[in-house]
Formats: C-alpha cells, sequence, structure tokens
C-alpha cells in the first residue's frame, strides 16, 4: 500500500523512535455541549510546494498570468441542516454563510498542467535523501521558483501533522511522538530553537486552527484508540476543554476521523471529518454488499465555536484533510481518496451538494457501488496523480508574494510518486477554472503548509521533522 497510514508506519516508526518531547498537560475530558446559539458571529475577514527537480539548482514555475484582483462575489446563501440528504436544488435562507457557486466544467488534472520532474533520488548523504540533519543536503535538493529562497526554520521534536501561527509568533504543531498513534500540541519557537508542550497526549491528532482575534487554539484528534473522534479548544494557562466526543470515527489508528480545522467569514468552526470505510464496504460479518456512510462520515461540518450543535455542510468526501477559505468565502478542501489511490483530488466545496463518494465505479473502482441515477455529484475541482495523498492546504492571505500571489491555494502532496513530494501552487483564474502549478519539490513528506506572521509560505516536513520557509526576494 502507498497510502499515509503504510508509510507511517514503515517510515515514522524507522527514523523517528524515541524523539517525542516529555511533559505537557494531560486532556482533561469534560461533557461535551451539546446546544449553544447558532447565531453566526460576522467577523472582518481579509485578507507550494515541492516541485521536484533533477539538479540541485532552483526552477522556475510556468509564466504566469495577469494579476487577479480579489473581489466578493455576491451570492445566495444555503441552509445548513443537521441530516444531510443529497440534493440538486439547495434551499436558499437569509444571512448565512455564502458557499461560491463552482461553474461548470471538467476537473483540471495536474499531470497536464504541471511540468516538473522529480528530484534526484540517488547521491545524497542517506541514499535516496540527505540525512536527517544534512540541512545544506536539503537546500540543494529542494527546488523553489524563481525569485524565491529556501530557509530553514528549524526541526520540530516529532513528525507533523499540522501547523499553525499562534498570535505570539510561534509555530504551533499537531506532532506524532511515538511513530503511530500518540501525539502531542506543541508551540516551537524559531529564535531559541525550544518547543513547548501545550498538550500530551493526543491521539491521533489532526487538525490545528486559532480562533481569528483571539489566543484560543482548537485541535481535533480521538479519545481512544478505534473511537471517540473529538474536538477540543485551549486558552493560554488552561486545561484543554473537550467540545465534543461524538464525531464520527475511526477506520484505523491514523485515518477516517476528525481532521483539518478553519474558521469562516461567519465566524464558525468548519471541519473536515473523514469515512468510516475505503469505498463503503460492509462488514463481513454483516450480510449487505455495502455499508451506508453515516451523515457525518465523508463530508465537511460546520459548529459553533463553542462546540454546539453540528451541521453537515457537503458529503460526499473520502478522506478530506485539510480546509481553506478564499478572501470571496469560497471553501476548498483536500480529500485523500481510495487506497487504490484513485480519488486524491482538491474540491471546491459547495453547500447541500453531494461530492462524489462513494459512488466511484467510474474512476475504476469495481468494488465501489454504483451511482444512483437521480445522483449528480459535484465535479473535482483539481484531480492530482493517483496516490499523490493531498494533505495540508491553505490560502494566501499576505503582502509578502508578488500581488498575483494573493488568494492562491498552496496544497501540500505528501507521498513518494511521481508528480507528489511537493506543494502545488493553485491559482483561481477569472473564468473560475484552475491555473496549477509546482511550487516547491524535493521534499520527503511534505505534511502541511502555513503562512507565517511575515507573508512567507512554510512547510512542514513529516519524516524528520524539518520546517522550511520560502520567501520572495525578487527576480
Amino acid at each position: 500500500m502507498r497510502g499515509w497510514w503504510l508509510a507511517v508506519g514503515v517510515l515514522g516508526l524507522a527514523l523517528l523512535a524515541g524523539c517525542g518531547p516529555a511533559g505537557g498537560q494531560g486532556v482533561v475530558v469534560l461533557t461535551p455541549i451539546r446546544a449553544a446559539d447558532l447565531s453566526p458571529t460576522r467577523i472582518v475577514g481579509g485578507g507550494a510546494r515541492p516541485t521536484e527537480t533533477p539538479t540541485a539548482t532552483l526552477t522556475s514555475t510556468p509564466t504566469e498570468t495577469p494579476t487577479l484582483t480579489p473581489s466578493a462575489t455576491p451570492t445566495a446563501t444555503l441552509t445548513f441542516t443537521p441530516t444531510f440528504t443529497p440534493t440538486h436544488t439547495p434551499t436558499p435562507t437569509p444571512d448565512l454563510m455564502t458557499l461560491t457557486p463552482v461553474p461548470t466544467g471538467q476537473p483540471v488534472a495536474v499531470a497536464a498542467t504541471v511540468q516538473a520532474p522529480l528530484a534526484p533520488t540517488a547521491g545524497w548523504s542517506c541514499g535516496d535523501f540527505p540525512c536527517e540533519d544534512d540541512i545544506e543536503g536539503f537546500e540543494q535538493r529542494i527546488g523553489v521558483p524563481a525569485g524565491f529562497a529556501l530557509e530553514h526554520v528549524g526541526r520540530l521534536p516529532g513528525q507533523p501533522v499540522s501547523i499553525t501561527y499562534a498570535p505570539d509568533g510561534r509555530l504551533v504543531a499537531a506532532l506524532i511522538v511515538d511513530g503511530a498513534q500518540s501525539g502531542a500540541i506543541i508551540a516551537f519557537d524559531e529564535a531559541s530553537g525550544e518547543s513547548e508542550t501545550l498538550v500530551e497526549p493526543v491521539l491521533s491528532p489532526g487538525g490545528v486552527a486559532y480562533r481569528p482575534g483571539t489566543d484560543i487554539l482548537y485541535f481535533t484528534g480521538r479519545t481512544e484508540t478505534m473511537s471517540g473522534g473529538a474536538l477540543w479548544s485551549l486558552q493560554p494557562g488552561d486545561s484543554p476543554r473537550l467540545l465534543r466526543d461524538d464525531l464520527v470515527c475511526c477506520q484505523s489508528i491514523i485515518s477516517g476521523q476528525p481532521n483539518g480545522i478553519a474558521f469562516g467569514p461567519d465566524g464558525m468552526l468548519y471541519l473536515a471529518a473523514g469515512a468510516t470505510t475505503d469505498h463503503s464496504e460492509a462488514d463481513p460479518m454483516i450480510p449487505i454488499l455495502y455499508a451506508t456512510p453515516r451523515p457525518w462520515e465523508g463530508a465537511i461540518l460546520r459548529l459553533p465555536p463553542d462546540g454546539g450543535a453540528v451541521e453537515v455542510v457537503a458529503n460526499g468526501f473520502r478522506d478530506p484533510i485539510d480546509l481553506a477559505f478564499t478572501a470571496d468565502g469560497t471553501l476548498y478542501a483536500s480529500d485523500t481518496g481510495l487506497f487504490l489511490g484513485l480519488g486524491d483530488r482538491l474540491m471546491r466545496v459547495q453547500a447541500g451538494q453531494f461530492h462524489g463518494w462513494p459512488y466511484w465505479r467510474e474512476r475504476g473502482c469495481l468494488e465501489c457501488p454504483i451511482i444512483p441515477g437521480d445522483l449528480t455529484p459535484v465535479p473535482d475541482f483539481v484531480l492530482l496523480p493517483e496516490s499523490a495523498r493531498p494533505r495540508g492546504l491553505v490560502v494566501y492571505h499576505a503582502d509578502q508574494y508578488p500581488a498575483e500571489y494573493y488568494d492562491n491555494l498552496f496544497a501540500a502532496l505528501w507521498n513518494g510518486v511521481p508528480g507528489a513530494q511537493r506543494v502545488l501552487r493553485v491559482r483561481v483564474l477569472a473564468s473560475g477554472q484552475p491555473q496549477v502549478s509546482a511550487f516547491v519539490t524535493g521534499l520527503i513528506r511534505p505534511a502541511d503548509v502555513a503562512v507565517d506572521p511575515d507573508g512567507a509560505l512554510v512547510v512542514a516536513d513529516y519524516i524528520y521533522g524539518h520546517v522550511w520557509r520560502v520567501r520572495y526576494v525578487g527576480e
């Protein structure tokens, strides 16, 4: 199996045994909140990776198209319902989160738009790659576009799953610290190179995000080895507060659980929830051919920041990993496909609509159920190479890069297959179609991307815990 879960078991155990941080506070299990005021709170909004190269020199990205000026597009708002049923005509309702409709058309296949060779896999200090402490070797191997420079930020005390920046400027990361499932949430100070453990242990940590305008950190994981999909909040100086422990979980010890978090312009928390099966296969002890996905699995969920009532925004995802909003309120998701490698993609989320999984017979999954004739799924936005395993996703809302980078998406492709081990840049054109190019190449397993306080993109690589910064320095 070439996917994320197998690489974690093999590479994680081999390369990072015993490097987790010590100490830290335990998670305090509190009674989950079940009810809350759902009135949305308006917030003032605002405002890649690896292009693998055959030499140690930096590579340039394809020629840019004319600069786009971000602008808000008024659209009809949609009703979110706790018990989701796919429908072709979402019911309009006033004063809710706006998600921009997707223009019709075929998805863009990355292989057709990205021309970036793999980095060399031999001749480095440790065989296929530089050794873990060979920073100079990595700087020679990793490629970034002309006009950009690569910097080593530091090395985290574990294998990063997701990253974000705290209001105090420190890098906050969810880490695996035992090579399998046990993890922690840490804050890394770049100036000193020191890490502070904020929460430990966290089983299968997922996404991390700060609520805008606050110092409240949110993170996902699970309460038991194979159950209890959970969401916590953490205020400085306090113990973690368990907001929900009833989210759908689990497919394995590291998949099919609550994943990435993003806060929308409506002030609500959006959460990517994985499916608990690969292709809706039934339990072998139950005499049915296919299992029926539960309402909260393989879905994008919405809930208040206090953990109140959960609503399903959209479903039909296999294992959505991360979420990000563009300036006009459009929500995007990275979605990991089947174990066979089929269906890795980036999606533009349409509220109230069905996004395809598990009806992937036409993709080549002969064991998948056949799609009902009256159900029309949302088309893929960007179809990725098979087994690319997209993970972290971020939208660029800073000004350190040239203006044409504003509102671009950057997506980390995790797996070691042609077309992956890199960060992609996705620019949404005025037509609504994506323009895809490789932004950073030559990484081993890029897990997540974030924008630092100075406006540069940072990438966390899972295997050795290295974090890299890509800064614009001029042509």
